[in-house]
């Protein structure tokens, strides 16, 4: 499995359907990564693949959206796309550390404020929502059936009775993504981000999963100065390409 589609069962679209070999992905619009095209395989006719996404999301009342990474067929259809008008959107980096027996034997106990559950708890949804959205009732049961598509786990950061930060380890095989983290915006520059992402390497190398990979906007320098400073390094990245609106 590409590490593209290991990252697609990491945040699983509600229904998917094969386009020509490529994968359409449908979420009732709730997050790009569960509405988006993933197309890592070559159709035989690339124009009549491209109309056929463009009617299918048409069809749910979405707009056509591909996601784009140096693994995605024909290695020209980002310049396709972006010749049908295409827009660029949230060039993103994807980063990996790799885990051994070394990081098992040196894991420090588990930071006392952090409470780790299988499920989310209405708490960890509500500070998630607050924070990344959405802010609806009928798209946040939607992002509720999205996290539950995947086996996972969930960290909360507590500090005196009050939750202040969450992050979601997300299990596909022996590999494990860091998604979710989320800090109460009163709550920042305080080193939350880093306790709850630090509590879910601890417990990777506790479910001695190989590796972690992890998703961060290219833009966003302090996640990415925080990943680093952790060990993750860039090996990969992907954008999205959205169909225009006018």
């Amino acid at each position: 499995m590409s590490l593209d589609e290991t990252m697609s069962r990491g945040w699983q679209a509600l229904t998917e359907e094969l386009v020509d070999g490529w994968t359409a992905r449908f979420s009732g619009g709730v997050t790009k990564r569960a509405n988006s095209v993933l197309p890592l395989e070559e159709p035989r006719d690339v124009a009549a693949a491209i109309s056929g996404v463009e009617d299918r999301y048409a069809g749910q009342g979405l707009p056509a959206v591909f996601q784009i990474s140096p693994d995605s067929l024909p290695t020209d259809l980002d310049s396709l796309l972006a010749e049908r008008g295409y827009l660029l959107d949230s060039p993103t980096l994807v980063q990996y550390l790799a885990l051994g027996e070394d990081d098992l034997a040196e894991t420090a106990a588990q930071d006392p404020r952090i409470q780790l559950s299988e499920v989310p708890s209405d708490r960890w949804l509500e500070t998630f929502w607050s924070v990344e959205g959405p802010h609806s009732l009928e798209q946040q049961a939607i992002s509720r059936r999205i996290l539950a598509r995947t086996p996972s786990v969930y960290a909360s950061l507590v500090v005196e009775g009050q939750l202040e930060a969450v992050a979601r380890l997300a299990l596909v095989g022996n590999l494990g993504g860091i998604y979710s983290v989320a800090t109460r915006e009163e709550s920042r520059s305080r080193g939350h981000g880093r306790a709850v992402v630090q509590a879910l390497l601890t417990e990777a190398a506790q479910r001695n999963l190989e590796g972690l990979w992890l998703q961060v906007v290219e833009s966003n320098e302090l996640a990415r100065g925080l990943y680093e400073s952790m060990g993750f390094e860039t090996v990969s990245r992907y954008h999205y390409r959205l169909a225009s609106q006018t």
